[in-house]
């Protein structure tokens, strides 16, 4: 991107002016990102729905306008590709043979209930920070002013309790 932004400071908060410049000056740069990773029916879509989470940002200054564009719009795809998954999921097993077999069913229910005692067994406070993240999909400052801690601590955290979920999955019979 070219450099600064004429007129708005280093650190901003959001403000509708301040929106309208960084639609002109980025809003190019995510197309031609989401064109790329998405192809061309869906990247105004995309693009809109960056700047539509920029606006509704709750919080303190925004020290990177460019990189915290990027990260929206990269989550915007992890979350489009997981959807995409998990209907590919689903159908798939509507497709199979066995569909929604009374095995299949059986194992459903056997491995969410190893993941909710996986989850159980976390330490409170690494517990309620991954429900915030994975469940609520509270992001990491958002969870970090709710539970007055540092964002560098809700990553520990979750990246905690995503290792002991994934062992205690593994470990179980």
């Amino acid at each position: 991107m070219e450099g600064p932004i004429p007129g708005v400071a280093n650190t901003v908060r959001v403000q509708a002016e301040e929106l309208g410049v960084w639609m002109a000056q980025y809003g190019p740069a995510l197309r031609r990102f989401f064109r790329r990773r998405v192809g061309q029916a869906e990247t105004e879509d995309m693009v809109q729905d960056v700047f539509l989470a920029m606006s509704a940002r709750q919080g303190g200054p925004v020290d990177n306008v460019e990189g915290y564009l990027f990260r929206i719009a990269a989550n915007l795809i992890n979350k489009r590709l997981g959807r995409e998954a998990g209907r590919a999921a689903i159908e798939a097993m509507l497709e199979s043979p066995e569909g929604f077999s009374p095995e299949r069913i059986l194992m459903s229910k056997q491995e969410a209930a190893q993941v909710l005692a996986a989850i159980k067994a976390l330490p409170p406070r690494t517990r309620e920070a991954f429900i915030f993240h994975r469940f609520e999909e509270m992001t990491y400052p958002e969870i970090a002013r709710r539970l007055g801690i540092s964002v560098s601590a809700v990553k520990q955290l979750i990246a905690r309790a995503i290792r002991q979920v994934s062992q205690d999955r593994r470990s179980r019979p």
